[in-house]
């Protein structure tokens, strides 16, 4: 299948990279079909040395230790099991108390909302109006004796940045553990776990051109067997994620880290070229603001708001580019983002919010051709409102 459209949509996905794919097929090529389990003959015990390499491969990128790494299907069962894994096996005779954010992604959100049906007292912070948490209000919440705090490093939708640094001295300060959602940071921004006090931390690998349908749970050595299972049957991953691993997507997710680590810095000088060109070719469209700081956010996502426009009827108009209006998991609600909602803005804002982001392979003509068709398409949108869309 060809699509002919400027992909503008990296927050969402990320195409797997070429190096990527050549490990992945060398793993289907070379017979390594073996169960890592099966330790008693070569075909078993090799794959488990590779799956064992892998993981190092992984660790190495956040400064973790291998048997750190338990293996997921990606970043939502990862933050599902940190948080229902370590809340169902921390409850003894009493509930706990959970803090989190009302710019967290709806696989945080939505697990800490049914363990609030369990019983557990789960507290949401509302961010400032650019999407950061303020520490202060973080360690005033953390007073109150709260057993896990979890947070996302990079928001999806406007890609504000959390001070995790920071909160995680505060955590570590007060006792309490600390779980990051790191799907949209890893690979993009330096993220050491022992720098930043960090005791659960979900990691995907399609977010940095890896393949879809595997991710990882770091979890501390203080928290190891400190975590329930989600599922049961097979004792694998040390009986916290139980299951036959697929090596061929994990040796995906080590190559795409390997990768990352090697071209992080820049990815980033790139990232920042192309948001300095973007936004200095729409700075003077009609009505445009951009969500959140725009001077202190990650450098690939840009949250722009039309609030007299239409989002869908903007994205419609630019048939040439494949952006979309937010959260890839919610295009399918008629529900407003929580996110942007919780950041202040109004109906109106909402709804004229569409979401651009870069990666490694967008050109700077790309970025040509994308502020010229936001810019046809806005003022074609005005033109036919007669002047208020």
């Amino acid at each position: 299948m060809s699509i002919k459209k400027i992909y503008l949509d990296y927050a969402s996905t990320t195409p797997i990279a070429g190096e990527v794919k050549k490990d992945i097929k060398s793993i289907l090529d070379n017979d390594l079909f073996g169960n890592p389990s099966s330790l008693d003959h070569e075909y078993g015990s090799s794959v488990s040395e590779f799956i064992e390499s892998s993981r190092m491969d992984v660790a190495d990128l956040i400064n973790a230790d291998g048997d750190e790494i338990i293996w997921t299907s990606g970043a939502t069962e990862a933050n599902n099991l940190a948080l229902i894994g370590f809340t169902e096996f921390k409850m003894k005779d009493r509930p706990l108390k959970i803090a989190s954010s009302f710019i967290e992604h709806k696989s945080v959100i939505e697990p800490l909302m049914e363990l609030k049906q369990k019983g557990h007292q789960i507290e949401f912070i509302t961010p400032n109006h650019d999407g950061y948490l303020d520490p202060d209000i973080i360690s005033r919440t953390l007073d109150n004796g709260v057993d896990l705090l979890s947070c996302m490093h990079i928001n999806n939708e406007v890609g504000s940045t959390n001070d995790i640094a920071l909160i995680g001295a505060l955590c570590r300060d007060k006792g309490t553990v600390f779980h990051v959602d790191a799907a949209q940071s890893i690979g993009k921004l330096l993220l050491d776990v022992r720098e930043n006090n960090i005791d659960l931390m979900s990691l995907s690998a399609h977010k940095v051109y890896g393949p879809k349908g595997v991710g990882a749970l770091f979890v501390n050595h203080e928290t190891v067997g400190r975590l329930k299972p989600l599922i049961f049957g097979g004792g694998q991953e040390r009986g916290m994620r139980p299951g036959t691993l697929a090596t061929h997507q994990i040796a995906g997710i080590a190559s795409a880290f390997r990768l990352a680590k090697s071209s992080m810095q820049q990815d980033y000088l790139h990232l920042s070229k192309c948001r300095e060109i973007f936004l200095e070719s729409i700075k003077d469209l009609e009505g445009l603001k951009i969500n959140g700081d725009s001077n202190n956010t990650y450098p690939g996502i840009i949250s722009l708001c039309f609030p007299d426009l239409n989002a869908d009827s903007l994205i419609f108009a630019m048939d040439d580019l494949a952006v979309s209006k937010g959260s890839a998991c919610a295009t399918d609600s008629d529900e407003p983002s929580h996110v942007l909602k919780s950041m202040g803005l109004s109906q109106e804002e909402i709804n004229g919010t569409i979401r651009v982001s870069f990666g490694r392979e967008t050109s700077y003509e790309d970025i040509e051709t994308a502020s010229s068709s936001l810019r046809a398409a806005s003022e074609h949108l005005r033109l036919i409102s007669g002047g208020t869309a």
